[in-house]
Protein backbone atom coordinates (compact mmCIF):
# COMPACT_ATOMS: atom_id res chain seq x y z
CA UNK A 1 0.00 0.00 0.00
CA UNK A 2 1.75 3.39 -0.98
CA UNK A 3 0.44 6.72 -0.05
CA UNK A 4 -0.18 9.18 -2.20
CA UNK A 5 2.70 10.95 -1.76
CA UNK A 6 4.63 8.67 -3.03
CA UNK A 7 6.40 7.74 0.61
CA UNK A 8 8.13 10.86 1.26
CA UNK A 9 7.31 13.37 3.86
CA UNK A 10 5.80 16.91 2.75
CA UNK A 11 7.99 19.83 3.58
CA UNK A 12 5.89 23.25 4.98
CA UNK A 13 6.35 25.99 2.89
CA UNK A 14 7.26 28.97 4.33
CA UNK A 15 6.56 32.39 3.44
CA UNK A 16 9.21 34.28 1.61
CA UNK A 17 8.85 37.26 3.83
CA UNK A 18 9.38 35.06 6.83
CA UNK A 19 12.49 33.80 5.13
CA UNK A 20 14.13 37.15 4.53
CA UNK A 21 13.00 37.88 8.19
CA UNK A 22 15.03 34.59 9.45
CA UNK A 23 18.11 35.19 7.07
CA UNK A 24 18.32 38.93 7.99
CA UNK A 25 21.97 39.18 9.70
CA UNK A 26 22.07 43.21 9.99
CA UNK A 27 20.04 42.55 13.30
CA UNK A 28 23.24 40.69 14.77
CA UNK A 29 24.90 43.96 13.83
CA UNK A 30 27.30 45.69 16.15
CA UNK A 31 27.06 49.64 15.97
CA UNK A 32 27.99 51.76 13.68
CA UNK A 33 28.78 48.29 11.36
CA UNK A 34 27.05 48.51 7.90
CA UNK A 35 28.51 45.24 5.80
CA UNK A 36 28.51 41.51 6.83
CA UNK A 37 31.52 40.56 9.19
CA UNK A 38 33.57 38.82 6.88
CA UNK A 39 35.04 34.87 7.64
CA UNK A 40 38.46 34.37 10.03
CA UNK A 41 39.94 33.37 6.92
CA UNK A 42 39.36 36.39 4.71
CA UNK A 43 42.88 38.36 3.57
CA UNK A 44 41.93 41.46 3.48
CA UNK A 45 40.30 41.04 7.06
CA UNK A 46 43.70 39.50 8.64
CA UNK A 47 45.46 42.47 6.93
CA UNK A 48 43.26 44.95 8.70
CA UNK A 49 43.37 43.40 11.79
CA UNK A 50 47.09 42.85 12.03
CA UNK A 51 47.46 46.45 10.79
CA UNK A 52 45.03 47.85 13.62
CA UNK A 53 47.64 45.69 15.98
CA UNK A 54 50.43 47.44 14.40
CA UNK A 55 49.34 50.91 14.01
CA UNK A 56 46.46 51.27 16.67
CA UNK A 57 45.99 55.01 15.47
CA UNK A 58 45.39 53.89 11.80
CA UNK A 59 42.16 55.07 10.39
CA UNK A 60 41.62 53.07 7.10
CA UNK A 61 41.90 49.87 9.88
CA UNK A 62 39.61 51.60 12.29
CA UNK A 63 36.99 52.13 9.54
CA UNK A 64 37.09 48.90 8.28
CA UNK A 65 37.31 47.00 11.81
CA UNK A 66 34.45 49.16 12.55
CA UNK A 67 32.53 48.92 9.39
CA UNK A 68 32.66 45.43 9.24
CA UNK A 69 32.26 44.32 12.65
CA UNK A 70 35.27 41.89 13.24
CA UNK A 71 36.23 43.39 16.82
CA UNK A 72 35.05 41.48 20.03
CA UNK A 73 32.14 43.67 21.47
CA UNK A 74 34.18 45.54 24.19
CA UNK A 75 37.58 46.10 21.25
CA UNK A 76 34.50 47.18 18.63
CA UNK A 77 33.27 50.28 21.22
CA UNK A 78 36.68 51.51 21.83
CA UNK A 79 37.08 51.37 18.33
CA UNK A 80 33.72 52.69 17.92
CA UNK A 81 34.77 56.02 19.67
CA UNK A 82 38.08 56.45 17.75
CA UNK A 83 36.09 56.09 14.40
CA UNK A 84 33.72 58.77 15.35
CA UNK A 85 36.19 61.29 16.50
CA UNK A 86 37.89 60.62 13.23
CA UNK A 87 34.78 61.25 11.03
CA UNK A 88 34.22 64.04 13.20
CA UNK A 89 37.28 65.65 12.19
CA UNK A 90 36.48 64.88 8.75
CA UNK A 91 39.06 61.74 7.69
CA UNK A 92 36.66 59.36 5.63
CA UNK A 93 35.69 62.63 4.10
CA UNK A 94 37.20 62.87 0.43
CA UNK A 95 36.41 66.39 0.11
CA UNK A 96 37.43 67.79 2.99
CA UNK A 97 40.68 65.86 2.52
CA UNK A 98 41.25 67.61 -1.18
CA UNK A 99 40.38 70.95 0.81
CA UNK A 100 42.91 70.44 3.68
CA UNK A 101 45.76 69.33 0.52
CA UNK A 102 44.69 72.29 -1.24
CA UNK A 103 44.95 74.72 1.65
CA UNK A 104 48.37 73.61 2.65
CA UNK A 105 49.87 73.92 -1.03
CA UNK A 106 48.66 77.62 -1.13
CA UNK A 107 50.12 78.57 2.07
CA UNK A 108 53.10 76.74 1.33
CA UNK A 109 53.45 78.35 -2.02
CA UNK A 110 52.89 81.87 -0.46
CA UNK A 111 55.79 81.46 1.75
CA UNK A 112 57.71 80.29 -0.80
CA UNK A 113 56.76 83.55 -2.70
CA UNK A 114 57.36 85.55 0.67
CA UNK A 115 60.73 84.06 1.18
CA UNK A 116 61.85 84.58 -2.14
CA UNK A 117 60.84 88.20 -2.07
CA UNK A 118 62.85 88.80 1.18
CA UNK A 119 65.87 87.28 -0.97
CA UNK A 120 65.69 89.59 -3.79
CA UNK A 121 64.98 92.63 -1.81
CA UNK A 122 68.71 92.12 0.33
Amino acid sequence: PASSSGGRCKRMEVSPSKKKRERDLRKLFKDGQKHLTPPVADPTRAFYVSLLQEKPDSAIAIRYCVEYGVMQVDDHKKLLKKYHQLKEKGAFNVAIKIKRTLEKRHKLATLKKDKKDKKDKK
